[in-house]
């Protein structure tokens, strides 16, 4: 039986290509400032955005989860009390641990994943999970003698799951499955171009150049950089890594950048007395900013938390709920109710709650620049999806880092090794079905996360935003 989606907050921790053109005689030069590229037209790049992120509402593909949300009463006492008392509870390998503890513990981590993980039949099920079950124990057969067997359990697990398993949130023993999807952010300092036309749309994206202009600039996603190309179009291409932006000691700061009222949303979850009451702060002060003609709304390097401060923040911003074309799963299995249950029902055990939103586009008038960045990940990359409902908000930085996809995550021990899995019971899909997990959301204006702000505020000036 399908039940209607729990009430929120849930508990959390969620083109085309181009041919090159032959290089030019006289091989062209990266200028600087001052001498900026032709610029961009905003309110026409802006109406872009505005149009494209409407559509996604208005003529969006339908989102369904049927196909991966089946009912498993037959899943509900799966594990004795005492059981689940052992698998919530940290602890350390069994003394004298053998390799049929081992064995045992490997079986037990796939009765895991097949009652209790949200993502597990969208993941193949059955069918696929039998074969990384029989794969890891032929692993742990073959392990080295001299290797703890904790450490081989959780070095099996890791090496079959993770080229199947492509969620943010999954954790092998301090281990995360998306690693292997991951890719890192490179850009080109100081060089800006006027027309892209003919450049590979994997290097080149729309920028903020040094007087404020938006403007064109090379950026890609690499590993390890050495994929990217040393030229193109006749250009020389000197490869930089994008700086990562410090957290800071604080998760919600006000205060002004340039004259800018500006929000700093470094995590959303406490640890301190402190820390609650910034959180509590930020989800009363929404309202405060209601009329801003220009905010500054930065994510960056938030790694999420709980989504209610957010959802209060939005409401008193807005005037209404948050509301993106979303569809939406919590698994209520027995481990799920065990640990989620003031959230899950007992009585729901077995079902899937699914909520479907078709989404509502918020009108208005001033302008909003998203600071984001591959730090912003699970409920952080829910203002993404929150703010991409709003009119006139412009995501500035670097892509997100692609969380999204399982929520509701939580801590679980194997019985015999102790070995730590962090996996969750929800099915999340947002604008269209697309896994985003490892990928995230890719930004309007791609800038080094480091320089955002003073670009967001060069680029009001050169337009004249401010009024």
């Amino acid at each position: 039986m399908k039940r209607k989606l729990l009430p929120w907050p849930c508990p959390g921790p969620a083109g085309r290509l181009y041919p090159a053109p032959a290089p030019s005689p006289r091989r062209r030069r990266p200028f600087a400032h001052p001498n900026p590229a032709a610029a961009v037209d905003f309110h026409a790049f802006l109406d872009e955005v505005n149009e494209t992120r409407r559509a996604v509402i208005e003529d969006g593909e339908p989102l369904d989860i049927s196909a991966w949300t089946p009912d498993f009463t037959d899943q509900n006492h799966t594990f004795t009390d005492e059981e689940m008392e052992v698998l919530l509870t940290p602890h350390d390998p069994a003394e004298n641990l053998t390799l049929e503890q081992a064995r045992e513990d490997v079986e037990t981590a796939f009765t895991l994943l097949r009652t209790t993980y949200g993502a597990y039949e969208y993941f193949g099920g059955d069918e696929v999970f039998d074969g990384l079950r029989e794969d890891a124990l032929a692993r742990l057969e073959e392990a080295d003698p001299a290797l703890p067997l904790a450490d081989a359990v959780a070095d099996a697990l890791y090496a079959v799951l993770s080229p199947v398993v492509r969620d943010g949130h999954f954790v092998v023993d301090n281990r995360r499955l998306i690693e292997a999807y991951e890719l890192s952010p490179y850009y080109v300092p100081g060089v800006y171009i006027d027309d892209p036309t003919g450049l590979d749309e994997d290097y080149i994206k729309p920028t903020i150049g040094p007087d404020g202009a938006i403007t064109y600039g090379f950026y890609a996603l690499s590993h390890d950089g050495s994929d990217l190309p040393d030229s193109l179009g006749g250009y020389e291409l000197d490869w930089t890594l994008c700086e990562p932006v410090g957290r800071g000691n604080f998760v919600f700061a006000e205060s002004e950048y340039r004259g800018i009222p500006t929000l700093q949303s470094r995590r959303m979850s406490s640890r301190t007395p402190e820390e609650e009451a910034q959180l509590e702060r930020f989800a009363s002060c929404g309202g405060e900013y209601a009329d801003a003609p220009l905010l500054i709304f930065d994510v960056r390097g938030n790694p999420g938390g709980s989504d209610r401060w957010l959802m209060s923040w939005f409401e008193g911003w807005t005037g209404q709920p948050a509301q993106p074309h979303r569809v939406d799963g919590h698994r209520y299995s027995q481990l799920g109710c065990e640990v989620h249950g003031s959230y899950y029902p007992p009585d729901w055990m077995g079902t899937w709650g699914i909520g479907t939103e078709e989404g509502n586009w918020v009108e208005r008038e001033g302008y909003t620049f998203l600071l984001t960045d591959g730090g912003t990940a699970s409920s952080g990359e829910t203002a993404v999806e929150f703010l991409r409902t709003v009119e006139n908000t412009l995501a500035v930085g670097l892509p997100t880092g692609g969380c999204a996809l399982v929520s509701n995550n939580m801590d679980i021990y194997l019985p015999r090794t102790g070995v730590w899995l962090f996996f969750g019971t929800g099915l999340s899909f947002h604008e269209t079905m697309e896994n985003r997990d490892g990928v995230g959301y890719l930004p309007d204006l791609w800038v080094n996360p480091a320089e955002a702000p003073v670009a967001v505020a060069r680029m009001c000036e050169y337009y004249g935003l401010r009024g």
